[in-house]
């Protein structure tokens, strides 16, 4: 044990007493290898930050690329080879340069069974036996029902205008004045329209895009045939609806009350709603089944069904209506159910939509039995 030194001298019988030195004050710290690994993890955490800030961002996960489109050209000596880009355009692609913008959606060719649909007691298909189309070129389809706030614009005329129109005319679907009002809005879609009407409309829309120079060579602006409507429809699907083999009032405006297959029953609203206010098919297009029945240009398969807008004047050319609208039952609002009507009549569940084809490039659907 360490004592101090004594200060004086010690003599015989003298006492002395040991004298503890007090420990000395231990300053605070690690010792001097501990400090070092701490700055070692310090700097290193310091050095990893300043690169994470630095450090460009991740690249995006890895996806494989599409399928290359193809196109076929056929090539003229001494001719210039010209390649119409649309036709390079996926299904459901969006366009929207004219002046309504009005969004169109790209149907690509194919081929797909026509007709169909459910089958009666007897076993038959109440639309018909399915045959065979051919889409051989592609065309652009309204991605909504004809607005009445576009039918305006083009047409220069109110909904309550285009009502109020030739009251001599024969009004298939009556005066019942539930049928008679089906809402009013800018983006409701128009209704009580003739098939003339309609033609008139997509007349018009042509020229003044053409005249604005927003519409390619040999393209125009009709209504779509009835293949090309039920191909649209159809999306690519084989069954009942583009939605499957069930229709509810969730997925289109109709009498929700009698729904398709084994659907849940929903409300009956009595009106029309705003175009895109139910889901769209696998191509974006929206109010194929419901809403308003649409007009087609053209009859595509024989021995149509006759339903109540039929019989004005059996000498009065007829004209396709096709996807049912909001009083009918879910059964008459499917893919392939079809009305013929007389092209003079109107009525409260009947708009349209327009189509975009090429008038050069396009062959008419051609179907065989």
């Amino acid at each position: 044990m360490a004592t101090d030194t004594p200060m004086f001298p010690i003599g015989p019988g003298t006492r002395v007493w040991p004298v503890r030195r007090p420990p000395e004050k231990r300053r605070f710290g690690l010792r001097p290898h501990y400090q070092c690994g701490l700055a070692g993890i310090l700097l290193f955490l310091a050095v990893s930050m300043v690169r994470s800030y630095f450090r460009p961002p991740a690249p995006p996960p890895f996806k494989p690329l599409p399928p290359m489109r193809t196109l076929a050209v056929q090539i003229t000596e001494g001719q210039p080879m010209t390649i119409n880009a649309t036709e390079l355009s996926r299904a459901g692609e969006e366009r929207s340069e004219n002046v309504l913008r009005m969004c169109l959606c790209w149907c690509p060719p194919g081929r797909f069974f026509m007709g169909g649909g459910p089958k009666g007691p007897s076993g038959r298909y109440l639309d018909g036996e399915p045959f065979p189309v051919v889409i051989s070129r592609g065309f652009w389809i309204g991605k909504f029902e004809v607005t009445q706030d576009e039918w305006q614009q083009v047409m220069g005329k109110t909904l309550l205008q285009q009502r109020a129109m030739d009251p001599k005319q024969p009004r298939p679907l009556g005066d019942n004045s539930r049928r008679d009002h089906a809402g009013m809005g800018q983006d409701y879609p128009i209704y009580f329209t003739s098939y003339r009407e309609a033609e008139e409309f997509c007349y018009r829309l042509s020229e003044i895009e053409r005249d604005a120079g927003r519409l390619e060579p040999g393209w125009v602006y009709r209504l779509p045939t009835e293949a090309e409507w039920e191909f649209a429809c159809r999306a690519g699907t084989t069954t009942a609806t583009a939605f499957g083999d069930e229709l509810g009032s969730v997925r289109a405006n109709f009498d929700g009350a009698v729904p398709f297959n084994n659907a849940p029953a929903g409300p009956f609203l009595r009106l029309t709603k705003p175009v895109g206010s139910y889901p769209g098919n696998a191509w974006g297009i929206h109010d194929m089944h419901g809403n308003v029945w649409e007009w087609c240009c053209k009859i595509n398969r024989p021995g149509l069904a006759r339903g109540p807008f039929a019989a004005v004047k059996k000498s009065t050319p007829e004209q396709t209506i096709r996807g049912g609208c909001w009083y009918e039952p879910g059964h008459q609002c499917l893919s392939t159910t079809g009305l013929s009507l007389q092209v003079n009549g109107r009525g409260s569940g009947l708009g349209f939509r327009v189509a975009l084809v090429s008038t050069e490039l396009w062959r008419e659907a051609d179907h065989s039995r």
